[in-house]
């Protein structure tokens, strides 16, 4: 039996033809940019239910066609027909949704795949897409156990899956649970956000975030405002034996042609730059993993648990960067950090008004926020800090948002004098299915404004967004529900 793990790309073209590229699984918002992007995140949800599959003796396949460079549909139609896949996952992220409908209805009208959607757009449209004639199964939220028992019973499992997640996500059967890794890609797997060398490794040390931001996706969506992380041992475990199989791995001739042809059919096809693609193929991403990226929805949660996690990673010697909260540790245990290798720290601050931060349920001091920071710039020196900050976040004003970019450029003037790095992303705040943000706008009457799937790219060029819809909700607003969320207070925080 033949079943195959795919995740489909993020391809646009515009009215003159150029050539958009962006993520789709392992994105926690999938955007497009002009040309060929250098950007693939790793899917884990993707790949541990992969490696969930193999471990219960259960084979799969595994295709990721944004970390192969396949920026050609065809390409991508022409690579799955290759595994002829009697049952097909499909990661389906909301901005490709409509894409993945068509890759399902040609999977099943080409070779009678049986046809599984998951990903975050599942949990507020699965009652929806079932009705397809060419969907068999829909899964809402991690699916490794949703997926063993489609593969195992067939036509004799439920048509969606609601929930069913691993309460173990550090063993299975026995084992350190670690997802699958094609490494023949893990060169092209690369968080930009810091700039640390490649080879990264992408590792996540846990799932889900206590916290329970109106706005944010994965925790709810995917994981059910469940917060579960692994064990410190076994993280460090897992980066030894990635490191270990990366280091000793056999580099095939024929892997090199095809991936370096598959490079120069894109520069030909698209006229675009791919220089870095050609270069990674031809080399194969060199003989060392040389950083590591902690791609974590909060990574520093727990004293004892970070200081072992440290301690790890001083003993491997890598570079690394982590993706956490300002104010979920102490400040001396940022100096352990550094110490133990930390050469980056990626902090979700959103903004530094108390009054957006209490309408996003986002349990943030805006002072403390802004002291530790301070403290963080003034601390250390040649460290980078990357910042995600969001603008049209519910009941802003013009006069909000320009008051965070005063600060956010008086930081970075601050961390110039000690030497470090200030950047930051700023994104619209979007109502994406299934947040409570989401949830509060179908209840104002605004449902079918935001079923206009394609217009959730987060391309910061996409001139046709859902950003004003915040605006549908007043300038009056204060959040709804409870001084937290539907899903309750913090939950299943790390002592310390």
């Amino acid at each position: 039996m033949s079943i195959l793990f795919a995740n489909i790309p993020f391809i646009k073209h515009d009215e003159q033809g150029h050539l958009y590229t962006g993520p789709n699984a392992g994105s926690r918002w999938p955007f497009t940019q002009l040309g060929i992007v250098d950007y693939a995140p790793f899917p884990f949800f993707m790949a541990f239910a992969n490696a969930h599959l193999e471990a219960n003796g259960v084979g799969a396949e595994f295709y990721d066609a944004v970390a192969e460079k396949h920026w050609d549909y065809e390409m991508v139609k022409r690579t799955i027909a290759g595994y002829r896949p009697e049952i097909l996952f499909l990661e389906t992220s909301t901005p490709l949704v409509h894409k993945v409908c068509e890759f399902a209805k040609w999977a099943k009208e080409s070779f009678g795949s049986r046809v599984v959607l998951v990903g975050p757009h599942m949990q507020a449209y699965a009652a929806e897409m079932i009705k397809e004639p060419f969907v068999d199964h829909c899964i809402i939220g991690e699916y490794e156990r949703p997926a063993l028992e489609i593969a195992l019973k067939r036509d004799k499992a439920k048509p969606i899956y609601t929930y069913e997640l691993l309460e173990d996500i550090n063993y299975v059967n026995g084992r350190n649970f670690l997802p699958h890794r094609p490494l023949h890609l893990l060169y092209n797997y690369w968080d930009p956000s810091m700039n640390t060398a490649k080879p990264q490794l992408q590792v996540s040390t846990s799932r889900g975030c206590p916290f329970k931001c109106t706005y944010c996706q994965w925790p709810k969506v995917m994981n059910n405002g469940q917060y579960r992380n692994r064990i410190p041992e076994l993280v460090i475990n897992e980066i030894r034996t990635v490191m270990s199989a990366y280091k000793s791995r056999k580099i095939h001739a024929t892997d090199r042609v095809q991936n370096t042809l598959f490079s120069l059919q894109n520069l030909r096809t698209h006229r675009q730059s791919v220089g870095s693609a050609v270069a990674s193929a031809i080399s194969g991403g060199g003989g060392q993993i040389r950083s590591i990226f902690f791609d974590d929805d909060t990574w520093n949660l727990g004293t004892a648990r970070v200081k072992e996690l440290c301690q790890g990673l001083k003993d491997i010697g890598l570079p690394w960067t982590m993706m956490g909260r300002i104010d979920t540790s102490r400040l001396e245990l940022y100096d352990l950090m550094v110490d133990c290798g930390c050469v980056g720290m990626r902090f979700g601050v959103e903004s530094f008004n108390q009054r957006l931060l209490d309408n996003t349920k986002k349990n943030l001091n805006a002072r403390k926020s802004y002291e530790n920071i301070t403290y963080l710039l003034t601390r250390f020196s040649n460290m980078e800090f990357h910042f995600t900050t969001m603008k049209n976040l519910p009941g802003e004003t013009d006069d909000d948002w320009q008051n965070d970019l005063k600060i956010l450029t008086e930081l970075k003037q601050l961390a110039e004098r000690s030497g470090n790095t200030v950047h930051w992303q700023n994104s619209d705040c979007i109502a994406f299915p299934g947040t409570e943000l989401w949830e509060e706008m179908i209840t104002i009457g605004k449902g079918n404004e935001l079923r206009n799937f394609d217009l959730y790219d987060g391309s910061p060029h996409n001139e046709k967004k859902l950003a004003e819809a915040i605006g549908w909700l007043g300038s009056n607003y204060t959040a709804k529900w409870s001084s937290y969320s539907k899903l309750g207070e913090p939950t299943n925080l790390p002592e310390g």
